[in-house]
């Protein structure tokens, strides 16, 4: 038969198994936590970056509808000049012909 101090040794070894591997589950959780932290960091600095991005790009978006609305407003002046420059130069041409036609026929 087994001796006392034996069954106690045994009982011990047993629990310090038990527990060895009460630990190894633990530090494996605590290691997913670990990872699973490091994940969430990592995607919290690229939603920082992608915040950052977003930001340039709508200055640079209303910089550029500033610009637009600058070049709209010159192009509608220069329209307006081409109109005036088209119709004196229609006026010019046709005072221009009818005093030659009145000339040619005053002859």
């Amino acid at each position: 038969m087994a001796s006392k101090k034996d069954i106690e040794t045994e009982l011990l070894q047993e629990h310090l198994k038990v527990d060895a591997a009460r630990l190894d589950r633990i530090e494996d959780k605590i290691d997913k936590l670990s990872e699973t932290v490091i994940s969430l960091a990592r995607a919290e600095e690229k939603l920082i970056a992608l915040e950052a991005d977003r930001e340039s790009i709508h200055r640079r978006l209303n910089n550029n509808e500033e610009a637009i609305l600058k070049i709209d407003k010159k192009v509608t002046d220069n329209a307006m000049t081409v109109n005036v420059i088209n119709r004196l130069f229609w006026i010019v041409l046709s005072v221009a012909a009818a005093g030659f036609v009145s000339n040619f026929l005053m002859k």
